[in-house]
């Protein structure tokens, strides 16, 4: 649809749906990790963190409606007949690029259960971003420089 635009055009309006796209869901983001810190209602907070799973599902998935409205991929996955929103997975990619968490989350959104992801701890400091990844419970590591060996 909006593929066929020059790129000029394509990508500041791509920019800017994703922005609103992330101002939508990050309020509802927030609202709930608001409710889920104040109630100290284990049920509630459970209720609660099913709530913020369900809203960055509908993130994800506005991103890759946006994604296929916007760029021309042509997609081809086999294998995901047998995967079930149940089931336990561990994912694992190699990183080669930035696409590697897009390509998973298109691949994966609301067919196995939300997938986290390690961040390292600098990206909790990520405007708006950051704090969303901390309330839907994604680790965060720290790295320790190797100690020299005397």
């Amino acid at each position: 649809m909006l593929a066929s635009l020059p790129s000029f055009l394509r990508v500041p309006l791509a920019l800017l749906a994703l922005a609103l796209n992330i101002g939508l869901h990050i309020v509802f983001i927030f609202v709930f990790t608001l409710f889920k810190l104040i109630v100290p209602v284990c049920v509630f907070r459970q209720a609660c963190s099913r709530a913020l799973v369900a809203v960055a599902e509908s993130w994800i998935g506005v991103n890759n409606m946006l994604f296929g409205v916007f760029t021309r991929n042509a997609w081809q996955v086999d294998g995901l007949a047998g995967l079930r929103r149940d089931g336990n997975y561990l994912v694992l990619c190699n990183h080669q690029s930035w696409v590697d968490i897009p390509v998973l989350q298109k691949v994966f959104n609301r067919r196995i259960p939300f997938l986290r992801f390690f961040l390292k701890q600098e990206l909790i400091w990520v405007p708006l971003l950051g704090q969303a990844w901390w309330a839907l419970d994604f680790p965060f590591m720290k790295r320790y420089p190797c100690s020299a060996r005397s």
